[in-house]
């Protein structure tokens, strides 16, 4: 199967059933959401962001960590033919608003831990809440047409940690990230589940999460790197019918 937008990896030829992503993030239980919650929840903020007046090419920020909606506002900022830019939100706040600023974003999703650090300026909507700018109340249900990106079209820009000055934007197109995920697809990927405790501001939090998606596999996804509760969960959604190799991991 040959993808065309990179937000727009779901197979729905598939069992669209079936658990797509299990979020630790939780103060109590875990949440599951299906690939049709989950491809549902992405449309929604495709539809949204368009309804809302932005165009084509225009850049929406992300600070937050790693939770569900994150991977459906990431989806469908790219579905709506929109460039995401996941930020690191372990930044001083000044370079996490230099980052936003520099790469020209329009509005920016963020947990709730990160609200005072996004810009008082920008329009921004908060994962989880209850208020008139909650994620719950932006996302408008309904169907949509994925955008064909032109070839070399941007999905995302990804800031260096800036080791050598102020973070630099890398630009990365939908084309490009597509070929790294189809590289790595094989049908026995399609069993696993990948847990994913990176950081999803990181390629390699991301890039794992894409291929988890395109293969049709489970993502379980703690909000971050903790010893304990990581070693928990690899001991309680290992997969039953694995009993010597560990699942695939992102550390």
């Amino acid at each position: 199967m040959s993808f065309q937008n990179l937000g727009d990896l779901i197979r729905r030829d598939r069992d669209l059933s079936k658990i797509a992503v299990i979020d630790l993030g939780g103060e109590e239980v875990p949440t599951e959401y299906t690939y049709a919650e989950l491809d549902a929840m992405t449309t929604g903020v495709a539809r949204a962001l368009l309804k809302r007046g932005f165009a084509r090419g225009d850049r929406v920020a992300i600070v937050a960590a790693n939770l569900a909606e994150y991977l459906a506002a990431y989806f469908g900022i790219m579905r709506a033919g929109l460039v995401a830019v996941p930020v690191n939100y372990r930044f001083p706040r000044k370079t996490i608003q230099f980052i936003i600023q520099d790469a020209g974003a329009k509005l920016v999703f963020c947990d709730s831990a990160c609200r005072e650090d996004c810009p008082a300026d920008l329009p921004t909507i908060v994962f989880g809440g209850e208020g008139t700018d909650c994620f719950g109340r932006f996302v408008e249900p309904g169907e949509f047409e994925s955008v064909v990106p032109e070839p070399h079209e941007p999905a995302m820009f990804l800031y260096t940690s800036g080791s050598t000055g102020v973070p630099k934007g890398v630009i990365l197109s939908h084309q490009s990230h597509i070929w790294v995920v189809e590289q790595r697809l094989s049908p026995d990927l399609e069993r696993h589940r990948y847990l994913i405790a990176a950081p999803l501001y990181h390629m390699n939090a991301l890039a794992l999460s894409l291929l988890a998606c395109a293969a049709h596999a489970t993502n379980v996804m703690l909000p971050k790197f903790e010893a304990k509760s990581y070693i928990e969960a690899i001991g309680q959604y290992r997969p039953t019918w694995l009993t010597a190799v560990p699942p695939m991991i992102a550390m």
